[in-house]
């Protein structure tokens, strides 16, 4: 867990008939990160061709993914399969693709009803909005020329004819408002539409024997009732989309089993393609190449030869090594499912350079402690761990990733550890601070406390010597990263290594014994000779000594290429030494002085920034509860004094449980990250059943 995963190179060679039972097997192993033969130096390299595709990858991806897309249409999606590998299901590509269209078609139908149902009900919330401005229906439709949008008309038409003019007017968003005359034969009508359909409804209500009157007074058609009429019609379209929703859910969920079947096929045969695109043959035979972890080097071999029934060649190579050499080494990282968020911030950062130290636990451990430092409210912290498990719950119905919600989870944990240690619960002492009161110093109390904290400058200092550590802990995992790659004159000579981790150590000193003789006096002068001014001038030799390491290895290379025939016999000489390489190496010296010196001590200070944003959220809390008190009445807290303390905590708990995240992640980044990681690994990416990609 602390090392990436030892990694080994594969080199096979089985029988063109065996093709088949291999490929099965090496997809049920999942494990083998395939590269190309021609990354490994040997002459038959150029002598291997790709076998020609059975079927396009392309093609088979791009159906799985339409398949894959009708699973998230489902509310909630729908479950996809996993993958069996007992045997690969054959599959019709053309009828895969004429069945995915008529699902298609039939989704598209139910969605294109959706779509015309919203518009309507856009058109009548628009009419509701301009009726809503009408003081009088009547006097509006007299003067309805002068309205943009609404078109209000009324008039009379035919008993026997009303019913057709209604079911005409459904196709359009309308209100129609009837009312039979004393005589029986008419029908007095307030009808509202949208101007834009002017000319259409004209044409149906001469076809109905409309006659445009003035209603009377005592006529039906008051605002309200149209309204009511209005909202009516909303709520039924909306009823209608609901149906529409439930005859998708109920169309996928019938064609739920079919969809699985499908899609287990496509992407069975689609990884099975897609290890076959990676092989080379010759006139007989396949080869291929590919990483996995060492680990797995076993069990790989065993299902090779039993697959291929021992008619197989295998060759394993160590990473860097022989002809394995400049094949870049893919990274794979071994941490707990508990670490899991954890390695996720180390991802997004960059791999670690293969063979090197996996800073996921470390960075662990360090981000919790700085989240802690900042946000140490036990109250705070337990409402930011139910916000996190309540994500994991929903993310886990909705089958979604829960990876930040699990973070969060355990910044919340950390902030309730450290919230004890301060006796803060949600701004307040309920119970004795177990380490120091963090409230009471901010508040100017600590005059009156016991301990070693008092005031600010001892909390200042602890953020200090916290810093101190991780960057002390930094430089040691550099140490030991330098001394896997036996890279010995870097590991003695640059600033990450033991001179630059010497200087850090006697500055740190000296910088403390400044400050414990009240910023009066340094440490004797020949001591800080001994102990920062010597090294500093060892530091003079990096540059000379890389350049000579660099000539011998120029000059052993030209040595081994004058060694082949068709090489010239002069062997190449290193650069010599002038005047300019002598002024590169005082330059190089110069600058390499001030970002130790200057570096180390801008990153030590810039973990003041854990104090000061822990003091921010004390402050904050202060103030609100200041702010409370001051809204209280002569019986105590007011209304008034709990709502500002409930929005107060809601503020303090988003506002700085934001920054205390941020902030942990830069210093991890930035000044942890920066003394030991080289991000320039490659991720381990296997062929597997296991991935969605």
């Amino acid at each position: 867990m602390i090392f990436t995963a030892p990694m080994k190179l594969l080199i096979a060679v089985v029988l063109d008939k065996d093709t088949e039972s291999v490929t099965k097997e090496l997809l049920r192993q999942s494990v083998l990160d395939f590269i190309s033969l021609k990354e490994i130096s040997r002459g038959w390299k150029t002598q291997v061709s790709s076998p020609a595709p059975l079927a396009t990858v392309a093609r088979t991806l791009e159906l799985r993914k339409r398949a894959e897309g009708f699973f998230n249409l489902a509310q909630p999606p729908l479950k996809l399969p996993n993958l069996e590998i007992a045997e690969i299901p054959p599959v019709d590509l053309m009828e895969s693709e004429k069945y995915l269209d008529s699902l298609a078609a039939e989704i598209n139908g139910i969605r294109e009803r959706q779509r015309v149902l919203q518009e309507e009900i856009i058109k009548l919330e628009e009419i509701r909005r301009q009726v809503d401005a009408f003081e009088d229906l009547k006097s509006g439709a007299a003067a309805r020329s002068t309205y943009s949008f609404l078109s209000i008309q009324t008039g009379t038409v035919p008993v026997s004819r009303f019913s057709d003019l209604e079911k005409s007017l459904e196709a359009f968003p309308s209100v129609v408002i009837p009312s039979q005359d004393k005589e029986g034969l008419k029908v007095a009508v307030l009808l509202i539409t949208m101007k834009r359909d002017d000319s259409r409804i004209n044409t149906l209500l001469s076809q109905a024997g409309w006659e445009d009157v003035s209603l009377p007074v005592e006529s039906p058609g008051n605002k309200g009732e149209a309204l009511r009429e209005i909202t009516g019609k909303i709520e039924k379209l909306r009823k209608q989309q609901q149906e529409c929703n439930q005859e998708l859910a109920e169309l996928l969920k019938g064609r739920e089993t079919r969809l699985q079947n499908l899609w287990s096929g496509l992407r069975i045969n689609e990884l099975f393609l897609k290890i076959q695109s990676h092989f080379s043959r010759t006139e007989r035979t396949i080869l291929f190449s590919g990483w996995l972890p060492a680990e797995k080097q076993a069990e790989v071999e065993e299902g090779i030869k039993r697959a291929s029934e021992n008619r197989c060649y295998i060759e394993w190579m160590a990473p860097k090594k022989g002809e394995a050499a400049e094949v870049p080494v893919p990274v794979a990282m071994r941490n707990p499912k508990v670490l899991e968020p954890f390695e996720k911030l180390v991802r997004n950062y960059a791999l670690p350079e293969y063979g090197s130290i996996d800073p996921t636990p470390f960075v662990a451990a360090a981000y919790l402690v700085m989240f802690g430092l900042m946000f140490g409210d036990a109250g705070h912290g337990l409402v930011l761990a139910l916000v996190g498990l309540a994500g994991q719950y929903l993310a886990k119905k909705r089958r979604k990733s829960n990876t930040l919600f699990r973070l969060i989870t355990y910044c919340g944990s950390a902030a309730i550890v450290t919230g004890i240690l301060f006796g803060s619960y949600f701004g307040t002492a309920l119970f004795p601070p177990l380490w120091f009161n963090y409230h009471g110093i901010i508040a100017g109390h600590g005059a009156e406390m016991t301990g070693l904290v008092r005031d600010i400058y001892d909390i200042l200092g602890i953020t200090i010597r916290f810093g101190i550590t991780i960057i002390g802990l930094g430089l040691l995992l550099n140490w030991v990263n330098l001394i896997k790659k036996r890279d010995w004159l870097t590991l003695l000579l640059d600033k990450g290594g033991l001179l630059g981790g010497w200087i850090y150590g006697a500055g740190t000193w000296a910088a403390f014994y400044f400050v414990g003789h009240n910023y009066k006096e340094l440490p004797p002068g020949n001591l800080l000779f001994w102990l920062l001014g010597l090294p500093t001038l060892v530091l003079a030799l990096k540059g000379p000594l890389e350049f000579l390491r660099h000539n011998r290895v120029h000059i052993s290379a030209g040595e081994d290429a004058s060694s082949s025939p068709s090489q010239a016999v002069s062997k190449p000489s290193g650069k010599r030494i002038n005047g300019f390489t002598i002024i590169d190496f005082f330059m190089e010296w110069i600058v390499e002085v001030l970002e130790i010196y200057s570096g180390y001590l801008a990153n030590t200070l810039s973990f003041m920034r854990v104090a000061g944003l822990g003091i921010a959220h004390v402050s904050l809390m202060i103030a609100f509860f200041q702010i409370a008190e001051m809204m209280a009445g002569p019986k105590g807290y007011s209304l008034w004094s709990y709502i500002i303390l409930i929005l107060g905590n809601i503020l303090v708990i988003g506002l700085e449980g934001l920054s205390a995240g941020i902030q942990s992640l830069r210093l991890n980044y930035y000044e942890f990250f920066s003394k030991y990681f080289n991000g320039t690994g490659r991720a381990y990416r296997p062929i597997t059943l296991r991935s969605r990609d």
